[in-house]
């Protein structure tokens, strides 16, 4: 089941700093990738988990309709719609996959910073929703200084910006002719059940050429993770470990990573546990779902299997 959150409360990790995610430049964002993206090489801190003489199969992976990347800035945006448009005439969703509260100051990405990334962290989606477009119109006709992320969670390189413009993530998609979508799920976490089932429930809406594109702010954790759920319900015939190889070697995090023992002060530890079970359970319920039909969404089944665990214990105690 769901990790719990650590015991300090949400102002811990309050935000207290606009952080610079994309600077307003041309090009693509960081970490761009579509499941047409070649395979690269399997990392060293993937050594250990990834066998790298094996080649997962392309099966259903080529026509898989998404891409992934980094947060992009007004320009970047441009150059990545013209990117996907060469790829297809359909309608083109933006999956903006943050909770943090972030837009755009004169056409650069920032995000307002708190420590692990949290600001929001407990939030509801409209509150972060409301959080975000209050921070936004505060800035708007002011001067902003605003920084790179340092090691850890420090503030560096201030720089003063005159905020003359000021957009949503969701305005500047809409502006380009682009569908938004949010699922405000929290950095470094796998994503509750509410906002899987939430995913799920889109998905089913989709027209068939739809094409989905995916983004968190590095395009790594939660980007990927959503690309692997995507592509688990799309191809339930391949094996659990071809999709999650491919979806690391497309350009994205291997989602399964665990550290079984973590060295003093990793925070992050017990959440890439979570995850490396979560994701093999994911599998597990779409390959029951589409036997069954998808009559249970994620968080029933969750806790069917939990009640079942619990009664077996309990008989076996008897």
């Amino acid at each position: 089941m769901r990790m719990p959150l650590p015991a300090l409360a949400p102002a811990a990790y309050r935000g207290h700093f606009w952080r610079v995610d994309a600077e307003n430049d041309a090009g693509l964002p960081r970490n761009f990738r579509t499941c047409q993206s070649p395979f690269h090489g399997v990392e060293h801190k993937y050594a250990s988990e990834v066998d790298a003489s094996y080649i997962p199969s392309r099966k259903g992976l080529d026509d898989l309709r998404i891409s992934g990347s980094g947060q992009f800035s007004d320009r970047q945006f441009d150059a990545l719609v013209h990117e996907l448009r060469k790829k297809t005439k359909g309608p083109v969703y933006d999956v903006d996959l943050r909770q943090e509260s972030h837009g755009f100051f004169n056409g650069t990405a920032v995000s307002w910073y708190g420590r692990h990334d949290w600001g929001n962290i407990g939030k509801s989606q409209a509150d972060v929703l409301a959080d975000e477009q209050q921070r936004l119109q505060n800035a708007l006709g002011t001067d902003v200084t605003v920084y790179d992320q340092g090691k850890g969670d420090l503030p560096i390189h201030p720089r003063t910006l005159s905020v003359r413009r000021v957009q949503t993530e969701q305005e500047l998609a809409e502006r380009k002719g682009i569908h938004y979508v949010r699922l405000a799920s929290t950095d470094h976490l796998w994503p509750t059940p509410g906002e899987i089932d939430r995913f799920l429930a889109f998905v089913r809406t989709l027209p068939a050429d739809a094409w989905l594109h995916f983004h968190c702010q590095a395009g790594a954790g939660r980007t990927t993770a959503y690309m692997v759920l995507y592509d688990m319900i799309k191809n339930p015939d391949l094996p659990y470990r071809d999709i999650v190889y491919r979806q690391y070697e497309i350009g994205g995090n291997y989602t399964p990573h665990d550290v079984l023992h973590p060295k003093r002060g990793d925070w992050k530890g017990p959440y890439y546990h979570e995850k490396h079970e979560m994701v093999s359970l994911f599998y597990q319920y779409v390959q029951d779902q589409t036997k069954q039909g998808w009559n249970q969404s994620w968080s029933q089944w969750l806790e069917n299997r939990r009640m079942r665990f619990s009664n077996n214990y309990h008989e076996n105690d008897i």
